[in-house]
């Protein structure tokens, strides 16, 4: 109070208090009043506001604080972060300077640096800066600053260690304003012991935390569990952390929590704390908990979604501090929802740092990660490395007699099989795999195997028996409520059904799947399920809807990088514009799909892909090369045990009677000998060239 009155040049009257003359002088006037940086008496500035404001009915202050005054007759207003770009974006240098925070860099980088520019090669480096500074606009300043002795770029690999390099501000600036660390230690020495404490342990959380995981992982005989509430609001009232309402989550800021992890290591707690969210989030991914605790499949996978940070940082955490079996069990238990969300690369690379050395974890959790592996590489098209991951999960498998993990590497191995056209190979894997399954009640094993032995059927035209296996496989499912084995399932009933010529059942299949799958959120089954529903739509003449289904799944199989999906959905595109007559798009088309394939030796893909080809070059009256490329695709069907009276043959009978019919019975003798003694990978060279570059 004394401070305003000398402001405001007052002179002290005999008899009178400092409050009285204050008020007195104030109570007529209109005026505005700041009063800044509060929060280091806010007791006292509260009381001071709510007395002017009961007695002076014309003035209007403005407070600056890291926490409200609660005081009568306050609105808060809380002052955001400079904008910022997202972690995920990919901007150009012009669309970065439409976030504050980089505006403001690049103003200070200026003015210390004439020759600081924004490119191509340092735009990802600033947008990197202002995003891991959080927009704060002391730490951008600090971090510009630099830029007169260090690269952009060497500035942002610096910023795990910020509170040393963001030092040297202004000489004239208040002292906590002139280096990062300064400004922290600012608000943190106003700050109560156990207020001190919890912040320093809330580091460890990485992307958030809920008000559970915290009353779990930061209590101990110094904070109790009933204190976590009431110290979280507090921090959140100071600015420490921030609460999301909509989602009941609290978040801190990157700088805030690296500020924290170094108070927790001076307290000698990190290994304490980490070991608590380590345990916390191995309990946290057992799926089966999760839904016996009355959750959906579909919350799971969001849980796990919103969680997905917390897994990664514990898998980490583990892999470095010896703790690698626990590691290891959440990665094995988050193979599912990898898979489900498209989170392939990031999962594998886990999984990797796990199988490095496997010293230290158990065998059970050794089989269970090589089968994830397996599946995580399999869905990328990298067949190879698939098939060498199941084939060590089998062979340790068989060694601990962990018949589940012998079930699933056998799926593994059919599945791979299945992708690289040895058909009949596969249906010998899966049917054992059955055999397993039932053998040990193993449910999903079961599931699994029937379904693909169902789509092995399928291909090679035994539909009746696809149907049976099919069946069995979907009214299991039903049971389990599994939306994303219900989801599989219908998708192989769905493709029986349009192969059957039942297209308005099989609409209804393909539909309930496609609503399944986007409801849990799997991008995979999603472009399935379109792909497959594509078909329909051209097989009733309705091409523009086909192309829309297939655009849609082209782009998320293109976001996931599935490489055997992009093929397909390519192909199924460039067939459309073949039956549209846009010759030279499908040229295009099925010229990339054909590349891709011959990377993956996706024999059955090849076949198709080849076939397609064949009709174009027919198409162009290169008659000789297109005998040729469909005789190689018939001898492609051989060796897949597939009959030679298939659908995929029977499809391509008038384009063998145009062929006759345009050569003597002599010229396509001999094209057709050419082409069959070609090995695979000398019809796809002659195709790709007779495409075109």
């Amino acid at each position: 109070m004394q401070t305003i009155i000398d402001s405001l040049d007052l002179k002290p009257e005999s008899g009178r208090s400092p409050e009285e003359t204050l008020t007195d002088y104030l109570c007529e006037k209109e005026m505005l009043i700041i009063l800044d940086n509060c929060e280091h008496l806010i007791n006292e500035c509260a009381g001071l506001a709510e007395k002017l404001l009961q007695n002076c009915s014309k003035i209007k202050i403005i407070a600056t604080s890291r926490e409200a005054l609660n005081c009568y007759g306050e609105q808060t207003f809380r002052l955001p972060s400079m904008s910022f770009p997202d972690k995920s974006s990919n901007n150009t240098p012009e669309q970065l300077t439409q976030y504050e925070s980089v505006r403001l860099f690049i103003e200070r980088a200026l003015s210390v640096n004439h020759n600081f520019r924004v490119n191509n090669n340092n735009a990802p480096a600033l947008a990197g800066i202002c995003t891991c500074l959080d927009g704060i606009p002391l730490a951008i300043e600090l971090a510009a600053a630099r830029t007169k002795v260090l690269s952009v770029e060497k500035i942002y690999d610096r910023l795990d260690n910020r509170f040393n390099l963001l030092t040297g501000g202004s000489r004239t600036a208040l002292p906590r304003q002139q280096t990062l660390k300064a400004l922290i230690d600012w608000s943190y020495d106003l700050l109560s012991e156990k207020e001190k404490k919890l912040w320093s342990r809330l580091s460890v959380f990485k992307d958030g935390w809920t008000l559970e995981s915290a009353e779990v992982i930061c209590s101990d005989e110094l904070l109790t569990e009933g204190e976590i509430l009431d110290l979280l609001s507090q921090l959140a009232e100071k600015s420490i952390i921030i609460y999301n309402e909509v989602k009941e989550r609290y978040s801190i800021l990157e700088t805030i929590k690296q500020y924290g992890e170094e108070k927790l290591k001076e307290s000698d707690e990190t290994e304490k704390f980490y070991l608590k969210h380590l345990d916390h989030f191995t309990e946290l991914t057992s799926m089966s908990k999760f839904i016996l605790s009355g959750k959906t499949n579909l919350e799971y996978l969001d849980k796990m979604e919103t969680e997905h940070n917390n897994f990664i940082s514990a898998i980490e955490w583990s892999v470095h501090n010896g703790k690698k079996e626990k590691g290891s069990l959440i990665a094995s238990e988050l193979g599912h929802f990898w898979i489900t969300r498209g989170h392939y690369l990031t999962g594998l690379k886990l999984l990797q740092s796990l199988l490095n050395d496997v010293s230290g974890i158990n065998k059970n959790t050794i089989s269970k990660l090589l089968n994830v592996a397996g599946n995580l590489n399999i869905v990328q098209g990298k067949y190879e490395k698939a098939m060498a991951y199941y084939e060590r999960g089998l062979s340790l498998s068989r060694e601990i007699q962990n018949k589940n993990e012998i079930a699933i590497s056998l799926i593994g191995i059919g599945n791979t099989e299945a992708e690289t056209g040895n058909f009949e190979k596969a249906q010998s894997y899966f049917e054992e795999s059955l055999k397993v399954s039932r053998d040990c009640n193993f449910y999903s094993g079961i599931t699994f195997s029937l379904n693909n032995l169902g789509n092995v059927a399928l291909i090679l035209g035994n539909f009746k028996l696809a149907e049976k296996y099919t069946k069995e496989s979907l009214e299991m499912n039903r049971k389990s409520q599994n939306k994303h084995d219900i989801a599989f399932s219908l998708d192989t009933m769905g493709n029986i059904m349009t192969e059957k010529g039942n297209l308005e059942l099989a609409q209804e299949y393909l539909e309930e799947s496609l609503k399944l799958t986007r409801e849990i959120g799997d991008k995979s089954g999603i472009a399935y399920s379109l792909m497959n529903l594509s078909g329909i739509s051209n097989r009733n003449g309705n091409q523009e809807q086909a192309l829309s289904y297939l655009e849609e799944s082209l782009r998320l199989r293109i976001e996931l990088d599935d490489k055997t999906g992009i093929a397909y959905s390519l192909f199924s595109i460039g067939s459309i514009c073949f039956d549209q007559k846009k010759y030279e798009q499908a040229k295009e088309y099925f010229k990339e799909s054909l590349l891709i394939r011959t990377k993956l030796r996706d024999k059955y893909g090849l076949m198709l892909s080849l076939f397609s080809i064949s009709k174009i070059l027919n198409h162009e009256e290169n008659l000789s090369d297109s005998v040729k490329i469909l005789a190689a695709a018939e001898t492609i069907v051989k060796s897949l045990g597939m009959d030679l009276n298939s659908k995929e043959i029977g499809m391509q009978s008038d384009l063998i009677k145009e062929l006759r019919n345009k050569l003597s019975d002599e010229e396509y003798s001999k094209y057709y000998d050419e082409g069959i003694n070609m090995t695979t990978d000398e019809a796809c060279e002659l195709a790709i060239r007779q495409l075109g570059s």
